[in-house]
């Protein structure tokens, strides 16, 4: 398994907890409450659960190469930018500071990806 197989399926493990099943699984009043959202925004929170989800099957789609030594730069940079602009619009929003883990993941997840644009041979090197 490669660095950057264990860097995606982190991303992805921790995603679908945090963001794709909450989102798309919880009952409306849990969700309501958990995100201080109205009952208008309810299926807007149901299709961004959805989008999560589909970029989860994108980062999925990077293992395979990955794992055969070729590096998959479409979905690093997919990666890189969902990383970054969740981390930014975090920050930008102050919802920081209701889950200062959240920046912390995602901005990490961000930098990891980063460099494993700026060195892919190390991304692609067996961690075991």
């Amino acid at each position: 398994m490669t660095y950057l197989t264990l860097l995606l399926a982190f991303k992805i493990v921790v995603t679908a907890l945090m963001v794709s099943l909450p989102f798309v699984f919880l009952p409306a009043k849990h969700l309501q409450a958990r995100f201080n959202l109205g009952a208008e925004a309810l299926p807007l929170a149901r299709l961004y659960g959805i989008a999560v989800t589909a970029l989860l099957v994108g980062y999925g789609g990077g293992i395979a190469p990955a794992q055969a030594g070729v590096f998959p730069w479409g979905v690093v940079a997919m990666g890189i930018f969902s990383n970054l602009g969740a981390t930014i619009g975090l920050f930008v929003t102050g919802a920081w500071r209701r889950s200062v883990a959240a920046p912390i993941i995602f901005g990490g997840i961000a930098v990891a990806l980063v460099f494993a644009a700026l060195l892919p041979s190390v991304a692609l090197t067996r961690a075991f």
